[in-house]
C-alpha cells in the first residue's frame, strides 16, 4: 500500500511525517550506513518554511529550521510544490518531482526512468562534496503548461538563498516534453532558442556534469 497521501497535506506534515515514512519504506535492504549528507527544502508562501533532511548512519532525520548548511536545497513556492505533487503541474519537471515519491519513492525506480532521491541506493559522497563547493541558485521555469507557469529552484552549496537566481532556465512545456521523448534534441533546442538560459551558464554546466557523473556511479553500483 502506498504511503503517499492521496490528498494534499501541509508542507510541515509532508516533510516531517510523510517523507520519513517514504524513506523507511524505500531503503529496506540497502546499504547506506556510510552516507552523511544534509539536503535542504525551502518553501515560500503560506504554510511554507525551511527543513533539513539529514541522512546519516542509515537513518533520515528531518528537522524544521535553517537549511543554510545544506549542500543542496530545493527552493520553491508552496503553490508550485503542491502543484507538482497533487495537481499535475510543471510538465515533465513536475512529473519527475512527483515520481520521486509516487512511483519509485526515495531510493527507487520511477516507471520508465531513473527518478530517485537516492539513486543507486545513496547519494554519491563525491557528488555531494562537489555540489557543496558551488554557490548559486539555478531556477527552472516551465511555461505554457496546464495550470500556468511553474518553477523550481536549486540552491547549490551552503549559505543564504539569493533573491534573484544566478542562472535562469526557461522552456515551454511542449518543448520539454519533446526533449524528453527524443523528438527534440537538447542541444538543437538550446541553439534554436527553445531553451533560454540567462545568467551564469557555467554554473548550469557544472551542475549538469555533477549529475551525469553521479548517475553513472549509481548505475555502476547497481550493476546496470
Amino acid at each position: 500500500m502506498s504511503v503517499f497521501p492521496a490528498e494534499p497535506v501541509s508542507p510541515a506534515t509532508f516533510m516531517q511525517e510523510v517523507v520519513p515514512r517514504l524513506f523507511e519504506a524505500a531503503v529496506q535492504g540497502q546499504k547506506i550506513d556510510d552516507v552523511d549528507v544534509r539536503l535542504g527544502v525551502h518553501l515560500e508562501g503560506e504554510g511554507g518554511g525551511e527543513w533539513v533532511l539529514h541522512l546519516r548512519a542509515g537513518r533520515l532525520e528531518v528537522s524544521e529550521g535553517s537549511r543554510a548548511e545544506a549542500a543542496f536545497t530545493i527552493v520553491q513556492t508552496v503553490a508550485d510544490w503542491r502543484g507538482a505533487l497533487w495537481e499535475g503541474r510543471g510538465g515533465v519537471f513536475g512529473e519527475a518531482a512527483a515520481s520521486l515519491f509516487r512511483q519509485g519513492g526515495v531510493g527507487g525506480e520511477a516507471e520508465g526512468a531513473s527518478a530517485s532521491l537516492l539513486p543507486g541506493g545513496a547519494p554519491s559522497p563525491a557528488a555531494v562534496a562537489q555540489l557543496a563547493a558551488l554557490d548559486g541558485l539555478i531556477r527552472v521555469v516551465v511555461t505554457g503548461g496546464e495550470g500556468g507557469d511553474w518553477s523550481a529552484g536549486f540552491k547549490l552549496g551552503p549559505g543564504e538563498i539569493p533573491l534573484d537566481p544566478t542562472t535562469k532556465i526557461t522552456v515551454t512545456d511542449e518543448d520539454a516534453r519533446a526533449m524528453q521523448s527524443g523528438e527534440l534534441d537538447a542541444m538543437q533546442a538550446f541553439m534554436g532558442g527553445k531553451v533560454v538560459v540567462a545568467g551564469d551558464m557555467a554554473l548550469m554546466m557544472q551542475m549538469q556534469a555533477i549529475a551525469l557523473q553521479a548517475a553513472a556511479e549509481a548505475r555502476a553500483r547497481s550493476g546496470r
